[in-house]
C-alpha cells in the first residue's frame, strides 16, 4: 500500500472558496466605503449650510466658561423656547435669558456666517444682578 501525502499549498487547496470570498469581501469594503463616504459629505454640507451646529458651540462656550460659571453657578440654563437657530443660515443673532444657581444672566451673540466659519462681533453675559459684562470672543476665536 503506497500513501503518498500530498504536499500542495494551502492555495491550492483553498483556492474554489477564497477567491469568491476574498473578492465578495472587497466588493462589499468598497461599496460601504462609498456609502460611508457619501454620508460623510451630506452631513458635512448639511452643517455648512445651518447654524444648528454654531448655536450648538455657543451653548456649549457659555456652560463651560469659568467665569460664567463663577458668576451664574452650575448648573447654567437656557430660558428661551422661542429661538429657532434654522431660521437665518447666514446670520446669528441670539438674546436668551440664562438661568443658574446662583444668579442669572443674558446672552447676547451676534455672528455671521463667512467662508471660513462664523465671525462674531458680539459675544457676551451680562449677570442680571452686578451688570457685569463677561466677554467671550476669545472663546469662539
Amino acid at each position: 500500500m503506497d500513501h503518498t501525502i500530498e504536499n500542495r499549498s494551502w492555495w491550492n487547496r483553498n483556492w474554489k472558496w477564497a477567491l469568491p470570498t476574498g473578492g465578495c469581501l472587497t466588493i462589499l469594503i468598497i461599496v460601504f466605503s462609498m456609502i460611508g463616504y457619501g454620508v460623510y459629505k451630506v452631513a458635512d454640507k448639511i452643517g455648512d449650510e445651518t447654524n444648528v451646529f454654531a448655536f450648538i458651540n455657543v451653548i456649549s462656550k457659555v456652560q463651560k466658561n469659568p467665569e460664567v460659571i463663577e458668576a451664574l453657578g452650575r448648573p447654567i440654563s437656557i430660558e428661551d423656547d422661542d429661538y429657532d437657530p434654522e431660521m437665518d443660515n447666514n446670520q446669528m443673532n441670539l438674546e436668551m435669558d440664562l438661568r443658574g444657581k446662583k444668579a442669572n444672566g443674558t446672552l447676547r451673540v451676534n455672528a455671521l456666517k463667512t467662508d471660513d466659519g462664523w465671525d462674531y462681533k458680539v459675544f457676551n453675559v451680562t449677570v442680571e444682578d452686578t451688570g457685569e459684562v463677561i466677554d467671550l470672543l476669545d472663546d469662539v476665536k
